[in-house]
């Protein structure tokens, strides 16, 4: 596509416009991937980016399900939408409610509930449900979250599942001496994440 092309230049402008008034005009463009644009700016106004929240087309609700400009109303709007796909970008959203969070969290959906708990803002009562989750990928989110407690942490150092002690590993939280126990781990998937250079 060249550079002189209308839609690679509406794209380009959607993408880094700074005026309020030219991304509200981009919000209408016929083209859904310009106004998905316009819905991942974060300078896009709350008005503007409000509308795109119900926007027929997939991509550009999943886009402004992460935009910290989406107000809280279309944030829970959004934790109902019929797409997994835009469920699970807005579950990760730090803006979202505590009702809207626990929302995300029950979803009958596993990606939207790892997403959920991959949240930075989850409170440790839903991160301690879903350290119980039936699918690892859930299990894994919290271990590699930061904000998950050290209680936490310890419990999925001994998970089953190789990939879920694996992120417990990989998380800057771990305690030190959950870490050394990692380090013995029988899998060496797991010895391999705690090894990481970053680590003191």
């Amino acid at each position: 596509m060249s550079s002189s092309d209308p839609l690679a230049t509406a794209l380009t402008e959607a993408a880094t416009a700074t005026s309020s008034a030219r991304l509200a005009e981009l919000a209408g463009h016929e083209d859904a991937e310009v106004r998905a644009a316009v819905a991942g700016n974060p300078r896009v106004t709350p008005d503007t980016i409000d509308e795109l929240a119900y926007d027929e087309d997939w991509r550009v609700r999943a886009a402004a399900a992460v935009n910290r400009a989406t107000g809280s109303f279309s944030l829970g709007e959004l934790t109902r939408d019929d797409d997994v796909r835009v469920r699970e970008r807005v579950a990760l959203n730090p803006g979202l409610s505590a009702d809207d969070l626990q929302r995300v969290f029950d979803d009958e959906d596993w990606r939207v509930r790892a997403a959920a708990a991959a949240n930075p803002a989850a409170p440790q009562e839903a991160l301690d449900q879903s350290s119980e989750d039936e699918h690892w990928q859930v299990r894994a989110s919290v271990g590699a979250n930061a904000v998950s407690s050290m209680a936490l942490l310890r419990t999925l150092a001994t998970d089953d599942d190789w990939r879920v002690r694996a992120a417990v590993a990989s998380n800057a939280s771990t305690p030190s001496e959950v870490l050394a126990a990692l380090l013995l781990d029988g899998d060496a998937g797991v010895r391999e994440a705690a090894e990481r250079p970053d680590r003191d």
